[in-house]
């Protein structure tokens, strides 16, 4: 049996040594290694000396788009009023609404993922809300009130706001404050009266909602509540008028407008930005000149706070001052654009001789959320908005860099900066 065995073995063995070599082209299995190495090494292919190169069409890359640096705005640059969102630099400009109405009023939510806005897109003024990018768009009121000036929560959760009532000839019989979840759901009206309510702000904490309110009084004070509705104080007690509170972002003070101490007292008159502690005490007067101070804004470390200046509603400009009222922007830039003229201050009104210097012309803006920048809408000429060339622009807090963000012949304003989430 061995014999035989050694037989078959030598059979199987050639038969197998017969197909590799038929598998290396007939050579044998010795020197198919070296020709198998080679294959494996691609050849270039010799070059025709006639043969053209085909061009390569280099494809655009998308726009780069800053989710957590991005300025939410309305233009007019599609025929009406639209939302869109863009860059810091003001690249990546993005339409978000898309409709034959107006929107308008665009404000972020404090974590940065939601823009409430306002939209008359149903036939009346409405309060809705999207996400970053313009997904999700939800209606969150719906009844015959214009619903005006969506204040978000410091936990994103809800939203304060105001729902003004008209009589059948179109005149304004009140003006409401609700309080709703963030997807409408939950709404309870915040002071049941009959007067008129106005500018809701949340401190800090979320517990509470400082308002103004016009005919509570006799004329307009400020007051907070809590979020539910109870316990309502009076924090102001002025036979002038109060109004447009804000909290600082330590929950401790309370800046607001006030013409209390007006040298002109006709229409509109001159007002000026103080502060007092959230029970009313130990207030403050910020700003010392004769032109129309409004609208503070406190910078997101606190430190500082930032207004609108103008004589009248027009030739506005946006200065920036310390919390406690002293300069806080050292020049004015040298933009030729930006060199509104210098803010008279009696010299007896402060002590120390600081001023306050204007920092960027303009109605509406916003602070970045480092507190850095702020960005702002230029109303170029006479400052007659009805012409449409408005421009958004970004300028450090010390006035050294100012960039234009947006550049065309439309209205592009009421800028939103993103909190970061």
């Amino acid at each position: 049996m061995k014999p035989r065995a050694t037989f078959l073995a030598a059979i199987m063995a050639t038969t197998l040594m017969a197909l590799l070599a038929a598998a290396c082209g007939g050579q044998s299995v010795a020197d198919a290694t070296p020709i198998a190495l080679e294959r494996s090494t691609p050849t270039p292919a010799a070059e025709s000396p006639t043969a053209t190169p085909t061009p390569t069409a280099t494809p655009t890359p998308p726009p780069i788009i800053l989710q957590r640096e991005r300025i939410a705005f309305v233009s007019n640059r599609d025929g009406n009023s639209e939302i869109y969102a863009m860059n810091p630099d003001g690249s990546a400009a993005t339409r978000l609404t898309d409709n034959d109405a107006h929107d308008w009023n665009p404000v972020w939510s404090p974590d940065g993922q939601r823009i409430a806005f306002m939209s008359n897109r149903d036939g009346n003024v409405e309060i809705y809300a999207m996400n970053a990018d313009g997904s999700d768009m939800t209606r969150l009121t719906n009844d015959d009130a214009r619903n005006l000036q969506p204040a978000w929560a410091p936990d994103s959760q809800r939203i304060a706001f105001v729902a003004e009532q008209y009589d059948n000839l179109g005149y304004s019989r009140t003006s409401d404050i609700y309080v709703m979840n963030a997807d409408g759901s939950g709404m309870i009206r915040l002071v049941n009266d009959d007067n008129w309510q106005s500018a809701p702000a949340w401190s800090p904490d979320g517990r509470r909602i400082a308002f103004a309110s016009h005919d509570r009084d006799g004329n307009s004070e400020i007051y907070a509540a809590n979020a539910d509705g109870t316990e309502i104080t009076r924090l102001t007690n002025h036979d002038a008028g109060d109004g447009r509170p804000a909290w600082s972002p330590d929950g401790k003070r309370i800046a607001f407008v006030s013409d209390r101490d007006a040298v002109y007292s006709g229409f509109p008159p001159d007002s000026g930005i103080y502060s007092m502690n959230t029970d009313g005490s130990d207030l403050t007067r910020l700003t010392y000149n004769d032109l129309a101070d409004r609208n503070p804004v406190w910078s997101p470390d606190g430190k500082r706070i930032a207004f609108v200046s103008s004589p009248g509603h027009a030739h506005a400009w946006i200065s920036v001052m310390n919390s406690d009222g002293t300069s806080a922007t050292p020049h004015v830039s040298s933009h030729p654009r930006f060199r509104p003229r210098p803010r008279p201050r009696p010299a007896s009104e402060r002590s120390d001789g600081t001023s306050i210097t204007p920092l960027i012309s303009g109605h509406e803006f916003s602070w970045s959320p480092d507190g850095k920048r702020i960005v702002a809408v230029d109303y170029p000429g006479d400052g007659d908005i009805i012409e449409g060339d408005n421009e958004i622009y970004v300028a450090t807090v010390d006035g050294s860099e100012i960039t234009q963000l947006t550049d065309n012949d439309h209205y592009d304003g009421q800028p939103s900066w993103r909190p970061a989430p």
